[in-house]
């Protein structure tokens, strides 16, 4: 178990569209590798979270845009003799491999389960409380019998278009997360602010801390400036206070 504890704030839009894909196919994966079928159940909602999300936003476009501005901007490193060269060429043809790779998903991302009445019952039960009781779906009960090799194949089928693009997110935001490095702070009375240099786009804060800290911090951030509260929360009965002692942390301002 890791000793720290890192908290995320992204300042651009599409960030958040990204950092929501991976926290929610993260559940996917961990739910849709348990035996039970409570686990199956909780792979299958998560799915459905998934597709109602992306069904907002045209997800393979902000995706490639992205890709194309990251390349863009690690290119301009190529005559950097400071740069490992060698690193740099595989991570920019690894993106160009995923721009291609998400090219060739033809039509929307849920074109392949949206025509399933199968999972469309499932999809339209689940939006009501309760909604996905065996005297509801007797389909669905039965096949939460059924053995979990089975599930997992079917699954994996439906979420394969989300599998492919999760692979280009989880670049996107490892680059992006290791763009800088962390520096020690800290946040006296238990608040800290910083402004932000509005020629270079920031794209998320990232706050570390101690995993047995007794606090939390609260980011709130726009353009031009961020601030954090560093928070108790108590036994979670009662509202969190703002700590009144000075806080050590780690910060790391992220931009690509």
């Amino acid at each position: 178990m890791s000793d720290t504890i890192t908290y995320e704030q992204p300042l651009l839009e599409r960030m958040r569209l990204f950092m929501r894909i991976e926290e929610l196919m993260h559940r996917f994966r961990f739910s849709m590798e348990g035996k039970s079928g409570w686990e199956t159940h909780c792979a299958l909602t998560t799915l459905i979270e998934i597709l109602d999300l992306t069904n907002r936003v045209d997800l393979k476009r902000e995706l490639m845009k992205e890709l194309e501005r990251q390349i863009a901007n690690l290119s301009r490193l190529v005559s950097e003799p400071s740069v490992d060269q060698d690193r740099l060429t595989r991570v920019i043809e690894q993106q160009r491999q995923l721009i291609e790779q998400i090219h060739t998903i033809n039509g929307q991302l849920d074109q392949q389960i949206k025509t399933n009445d199968f999972f469309g019952s499932i999809r339209q039960r689940n939006s009501i409380p309760g909604g996905t009781c065996d005297f509801d779906l007797p389909a669905y009960h039965f096949w939460l019998a059924r053995p979990a090799t089975e599930r997992r194949e079917l699954l994996r089928g439906w979420s394969q278009p989300f599998q492919e693009i999760n692979e280009a997110v989880g670049l996107v935001l490892k680059l992006i997360r290791n763009s800088a490095e962390p520096r020690t702070l800290v946040a006296e009375s238990g608040f800290y602010e910083q402004s932000l240099d509005t020629s270079i786009p920031w794209q998320m804060i990232r706050i570390t801390m101690p995993s047995d800290s007794i606090c939390y911090p609260e980011i709130s951030a726009g353009r031009q400036r961020f601030s954090v509260r560093f928070l108790k929360p108590g036994d979670m009965r009662q509202r969190p206070r703002q700590c009144d002692q000075n806080v050590e942390f780690q910060l790391t301002c992220c931009a690509l």
